[in-house]
């Protein structure tokens, strides 16, 4: 997994003049996902992400097309971050090795 790094003083998202966001975390990983028949789903292995805590709101971005999957990144605990991919597009997908860029807003 590739290492993290934070970028600090956030600014454009704000609510009654106060910043949402003061750091947003940056991590990537190349992750093969298995083959996924319908209905199936499958969730990575942890990716370290320095800084990142329960409840901080992650985004998650794919260099492949996802081709109608749907993709959710959590904080699964401290410095760690998990995505789950899951198949619902009445086919099997088999995605090829792809490179996730992680994005972590604290």
């Amino acid at each position: 997994m590739a290492a993290s790094r934070a970028t600090t003083n956030y600014t454009g998202l704000a609510l009654n003049d106060t910043d949402l966001f003061l750091n947003v975390l940056n991590a990537s990983a190349v992750v093969d996902v298995a083959s996924l028949i319908d209905g199936a789903g499958a969730t990575s292995a942890s990716i370290t992400v320095t800084g990142a805590t329960l409840g901080d709101f992650v985004l998650i971005s794919c260099s492949l097309d996802l081709q109608g999957l749907t993709i959710n990144a959590y904080v699964d605990a401290a410095n760690s971050v998990k995505f789950r991919i899951q198949n619902e597009t009445g086919g099997t997908i088999d995605l090829a090795s792809a490179t996730f860029k992680v994005k972590v807003l604290r």
